[in-house]
């Protein structure tokens, strides 16, 4: 097992657990009431892009060091970088298809929530609902969940590190629609993140650079809006 070269300092860590609870509760609840008070409200496509700059900025100024030499390695590796990304795509859509096939037979109606939700504000605004998923959420999201969560216990306890990962970045899809929906229909729609989730971890790992789970997770994001649109 190769070790990340890479690894969050003591600081970026202990600002990166303290961050990661309030980006994933705090944050969206501050937003959503001062939009509640504000005179003229904010649509839920362009609160939601406040949130995801918001978040991307927070992200930025925390783990930059962090990423710096993430990118560093990614410009000596530029290949490398690339074909991991393609291959997490290609294990990705294998294992997201096995998925599916299982989904489908317990429940042939299924829809994932999530992307129902990003649906909509593809419909009201595309470019700003675009511009988050596919550039802003890719660069956080992957900062946090592979270079925190997954970084923080790979170079250690590896299995621990994909199973952790894995569970937390599947769950934060749908743990905010608990109570909308019946619990079978999330648990399918948790199913349906993990393969996404292992694969991003997977390459990670392989590239050595978070820029390859980056570039594998905006391919993802851009497919998937653009056939929203």
């Amino acid at each position: 097992m190769n070790k990340l070269s890479v690894n969050m300092s003591g600081k970026e860590k202990l600002l990166g657990w303290i961050y990661y609870p309030v980006q994933l509760l705090i944050l969206p609840l501050v937003l959503s009431l001062a939009n509640v008070l504000a005179g003229s409200p904010l649509s839920e496509s362009v609160l939601n892009f406040v949130y995801f700059a918001t978040n991307f900025i927070c992200v930025l100024a925390i783990f930059f060091r962090f990423l710096k030499g993430n990118s560093m390695i990614a410009a000596k590796t530029p290949v490398q970088c690339i074909s991991y990304a393609i291959a997490g795509l290609v294990l990705n859509w294998g294992l997201s298809f096995a998925v599916q096939i299982f989904i489908t037979a317990i429940s042939p109606d299924f829809f994932n929530v999530n992307d129902a939700s990003i649906g909509n504000m593809v419909q009201e605004n595309f470019a700003l609902t675009a511009v988050g998923t596919v550039l802003l959420v890719p660069i956080a999201e992957e900062a946090l969940y592979r270079g925190l969560i997954f970084g923080s216990f790979y170079n250690r306890r590896p299995l621990a590190a994909y199973v952790i990962s894995v569970s937390v970045f599947a769950s934060v899809h749908v743990i905010g629609y608990i109570g909308m929906y019946e619990p079978l229909h999330l648990a399918l729609c948790f199913m349906q993140y993990i393969p996404g989730a292992f694969a991003l971890a997977w390459v990670y790992a392989k590239a050595d650079t978070l820029w390859a789970p980056i570039l594998m997770h905006m391919t993802i994001n851009l497919i998937g809006v653009a056939a929203m649109r």
